[in-house]
């Protein structure tokens, strides 16, 4: 397991979600999951990449970052602005 695979439970409007971000370092393929479901598959080459969401009033933001001189990557998730904290770490 990476730095990036992280997991998240948030809550919004009154229904609770999880959102999943598993990074492979050896692609560097970006798998992004809403309630088990694929939300989006991409890949970090060389820059730091951003794919944002709405899920029902809320706008979501997941950061997806090289570090280390790119060696590593790590993931953050911001709901409607606001760090949220993951739950693996």
């Amino acid at each position: 397991m990476s730095e990036a695979d992280n997991a998240w439970r948030i809550e919004v409007d009154g229904a609770d979600h999880e959102v999943d971000v598993d990074v492979s370092a050896m692609t560097g393929k970006i798998v992004v999951r809403l309630d088990g479901e694929v939300l989006e598959e991409d890949r970090i080459w060389f820059s730091d990449k951003q794919i944002r969401f709405t899920l029902g009033s809320c706008e979501v933001q997941v950061d997806v970052d090289l570090a280390n001189a790119g060696f590593s990557t790590r993931s953050s998730l911001r709901l409607d602005g606001r760090h949220v904290e993951p739950l693996r770490r």
